[in-house]
């Protein structure tokens, strides 16, 4: 009997341990914990509640929870809630000193199924939320950053001659810049004149590569023998006349840098082999030698003619163009990107003013002209010609008296859209001009011709520019 009685004793005081331990781990719970009974009453808050709220637990228990929202402590409260549809809540909560709390409330059942007592659960979140917003502040201020970078990198470009005004360039300087990065060979073609060695030179500035040479060598110009020990140079000795010494290719000379072979599909087929191999093996074999000396090289090429055509004709080797032709990049022709035409006038006004110590602007009629030419030889031609206008002008204003016999003659083949433009334009004027001269004013003119009065305004000054 003693033996039974000592057993429950020891049975209880353990039962009381677990309670206090409960209790103080309840107590010291980071957490907020709030016990409510299914009335709603307060029962238990411990000390990351009353840090939660602002509120000592002696205030909260016994009261019932709607009372803490009528005082203005908690907005919203969830226990009655939680009873009510005898579901877990879960919700923000302000409090009166200005906390952001997240609380989830979880009903506990009696054995009939209904609720005994409701479990809240808190946390403080303002500091996160704070953290939150402050990231994403930095977040909008890198895009802000990223934008003013990009738009410092299209200024910089256009001081090299790259214009972005077209949605095409633009999208063109994007994979330059973002190719630029990597050590990948790049194929550029284009119409003669578009520009392709100016891309490949932002590709370089862009590139890792930046302070390591740009050698450039057009595969065109140059005889064939002539052109094999231009770039892959000879050993000494090699042939008649050749330097005692030897002689470095430009493949070498390029080394940590770019090395630029322009007109690629000039290039004769044996050559092309040996380019093959550099392109392979990252390795240069001179002319009359037998050892592979190793360069660190990127190789863009560039050219106006059609490779793959080429290749099934049998004048450009398939292996040599499948490695060329890992990124392509095609340059639009003036024509496919009339957006940049009068930015590159203004550019090219500019450039050529300072290097001449002039002062000279284009007349709005010029401008239109430059505008509406056909351009066969891109930017090259048009750049040719803005030189040429600079120069030759006697007064600093550009004017039509200035162009003539400086433009190429078009065909209305070349450009079709310049002369319905041109017969639309005059169409166009001679309505204007007799809706004026039936109503005698602008305001009734354009409501005779369904248009706004300053449409009207602009038409009719414009018409006496031409004038």
């Amino acid at each position: 009997m003693k033996r039974r009685e000592l057993r429950v004793e020891e049975d209880i005081a353990q039962v009381r341990q677990t309670c206090r331990d409960l209790e103080e781990i309840l107590q010291n719970s980071f957490d907020g914990i709030f016990v409510a009974d299914g009335n709603g009453t307060t029962l238990f808050v411990n000390e990351g509640c009353e840090r939660n709220y602002g509120v000592k637990a002696s205030a909260l228990i016994g009261h019932h929870v709607s009372e803490f929202e009528k005082k203005g402590w908690i907005r919203p409260v969830i226990a009655e809630k939680v009873a009510q549809t005898k579901q877990r809540v879960t919700t923000m909560q302000q409090t009166h000193t200005g906390k952001t709390i997240m609380v989830t409330g979880i009903p506990l059942f009696d054995e009939e199924g209904q609720v005994r007592r409701v479990i809240i659960n808190s946390r403080d979140m303002t500091e996160l939320i704070v953290l939150q917003q402050d990231l994403a502040q930095a977040q909008e201020e890198l895009r802000r950053v990223d934008s003013e970078i990009t738009a410092l990198r299209q200024q910089t470009l256009q001081i090299d001659g790259v214009i972005l005004q077209s949605p095409a360039m633009q999208r063109l300087a994007d994979v330059a810049v973002r190719v630029s990065k990597v050590n990948t060979t790049v194929l550029i073609t284009g119409e003669s004149g578009v520009g392709k060695e100016v891309v490949t030179r932002l590709i370089h500035n862009e590139s890792p590569r930046a302070k390591g040479p740009f050698i450039k060598i057009n595969c065109g110009a140059l005889p064939r023998e002539l052109l094999e020990t231009e770039l892959f140079g000879y050993a000494p000795g090699a042939f008649t006349g050749a330097l005692r010494q030897g002689k470095h290719g430009l493949v070498e000379l390029a080394s940590t840098g770019t090395l630029f072979l322009d007109e690629i599909g000039e290039m004769p087929l044996d050559l092309q082999v040996k380019l093959l191999t550099v392109l392979q093996d990252r390795a240069v074999t001179r002319v009359g030698d037998t050892r592979a000396i190793p360069v660190d090289v990127r190789v863009v090429a560039a050219t106006n003619r059609n490779l793959k055509e080429m290749v099934s004709q049998k004048t450009f080797r398939s292996d040599l163009y499948y490695r060329l032709n890992v990124v392509p990049i095609h340059v639009p022709s003036l024509m496919e990107r009339r957006e940049d035409i009068l930015p590159l006038v203004h550019h090219f006004v500019s450039e050529f003013c300072r290097q001449y110590g002039l002062e000279r602007r284009i007349s709005e009629r010029v401008m239109r002209k430059l505008h509406d030419h056909s351009w066969p030889g891109n930017v090259r031609e048009l750049k040719n010609v803005v030189e040429r206008l600079v120069v030759t002008s006697p007064s600093p204003l550009i004017g039509l008296q200035d162009l003539e016999g400086v433009l190429e003659p078009q065909s209305v083949g070349t450009d079709g859209k310049v002369l319905l433009r041109e017969r639309l334009e005059k169409y166009e004027q001679a309505i204007v001009e007799e809706a004026l001269r039936k109503h005698g004013n602008t305001r009734s003119a354009a409501t005779a011709l369904g248009i706004s009065q300053s449409s009207v305004v602009r038409k009719v000054k414009l018409t006496e520019k031409r004038h």
